[in-house]
């Protein structure tokens, strides 16, 4: 698979020229995972942020209260997980798996760094995804406040 077209394909990274697109590339890390590798635990630090190649990961969150699993989604091709993990000391919001053999790209916090020196606007999109992100984690936890608090 030629990474770089992969990446030219995605939302997130269409807008952006060759140059900034090969720093990208260079520094992300092609893995190979077998079905059932934990990626992240909930709680945990990953250390990378990852584009999922091929294959599927599903993203599992423990209920807190009574301890139970269940499966929030499955993300495919072309989908991003992992985004906190660029984020100095930021747990993951849940416990992401791959369902069967998966390839990813990965990109460490620094590999992360590095990148803001060859292609700041790459990573200014990364920051505001993860801003994004945020948002939506403190949306979902207040709504589960809000439920949990009502009964």
């Amino acid at each position: 698979m030629e990474l770089k077209p992969f990446l030219r394909n995605l939302p997130a990274f269409e807008a952006y020229n060759d140059q900034y697109t090969d720093a990208l590339v260079a520094a992300l890390e092609v893995e190979d995972c077998p079905d059932g590798f934990v990626f992240v635990h909930q709680g945990g630090y990953g250390g990378a942020m990852f584009i999922i190649l091929e294959g599927s990961v599903g993203i599992i969150r423990r209920d807190r209260p009574n301890e139970t699993d269940y499966d929030v989604r499955d993300l495919r091709e072309g989908e991003i997980f992992g985004l906190l993990s660029l984020v100095d000391d930021m747990p993951a919001a849940a416990t992401c798996v791959a369902h069967g053999p998966v390839k990813i790209a990965a990109l460490t916090q620094d590999g992360f760094h590095g990148l803001f020196q060859s292609a700041p606007p790459i990573c200014h999109q990364l920051q505001f995804m993860i801003a994004v992100q945020l948002a939506r984690d403190l949306q979902e936890q207040n709504e589960f406040l809000r439920r949990h608090m009502a009964q």
